[in-house]
């Protein structure tokens, strides 16, 4: 009798080992789950580098969406090109801002906000209504290569040429102020024309009124459909309380 007691208490001893090992594991893939790593691109005024340091209302805006979901947030700052790349590799989770839609790369449905694209010359050359296309004839153009340019410039008589490099802002800056390049296009020059880039005031920038292009949030292509629709559903659910575009004005 004394030994079956033993040996039945044994066995409710191990059992319950088991249970809390079995217990800990859950909880610690629960904590896996609720960590999320977003890379981030500089996209001013929205995304500003700072050295190390990563400023802007957009990036408080996307961290205030899950941290207050219990999600442990962990950004990486990184160059455009370089951040499609480890987008792909699934070495990021989710890559913000994303305007350059691919096929390829998946977004979470709901915008953040819409952007215009543009042309940005050197002042002396200014072209400040670009409905009128006829005026691009013998002008040479950059473009960052992989970024969908506008039927109103493809289509006109505008000569185009690649932008390589990771950065090309600086890229079509330099270009444009050497007189290689007559303008460079943008999906939204807005990140051209603003006083944190101290060689805006050498430029004039317009608009391609009647274009825009969403911005997006992209993820990696190996996500779990149930991730994926979790933060789909976060998302949508905090710009239809406040949207980024209200949420940036105030």
């Amino acid at each position: 009798m004394y030994e079956y007691f033993i040996l039945k208490n044994s066995s409710l001893f191990i059992l319950w080992v088991v249970f809390l090992l079995f217990s800990q594991k859950v909880i610690s893939q629960q904590a896996v789950t609720k960590s999320i790593n977003i890379g981030v691109i500089e996209y001013p005024p929205h995304i500003t580098f700072q050295g190390s340091k990563i400023e802007g209302k957009l990036i408080k805006y996307i961290s205030s969406v899950f941290t207050k979901e219990g999600y442990d947030i962990e950004i990486t700052q990184l160059p455009r090109g370089r951040a499609i790349v480890e987008l792909q590799k699934g070495n990021i989770e989710l890559l913000l801002p994303y305007d350059e839609l691919h096929e390829e790369i998946k977004v979470l449905t709901s915008p953040l906000f819409h952007a215009m694209p543009g042309l940005c010359f050197r002042k002396e050359n200014f072209i400040p209504i670009l409905s009128a296309t006829h005026q691009f004839k013998h002008l040479t153009v950059g473009a960052p290569v992989g970024t969908p340019v506008v039927s109103a410039l493809k289509n006109s008589q505008a000569v185009l040429v690649p932008l390589i490099g990771d950065n090309s802002i600086k890229r079509g800056i330099d270009l444009t102020q050497r007189g290689r390049i007559d303008a460079f296009y943008h999906p939204s020059p807005v990140q051209v024309y603003h006083q944190e880039n101290t060689e805006f005031k050498e430029l004039a920038c317009s608009y391609f009124h009647g274009y825009s292009n969403g911005v997006y949030v992209a993820v990696k292509p190996n996500m779990s459909q149930e991730n994926f629709d979790k933060l789909n559903r976060l998302l949508n659910s905090a710009i239809h309380e406040m949207s980024y575009g209200y949420y940036f004005a105030k």
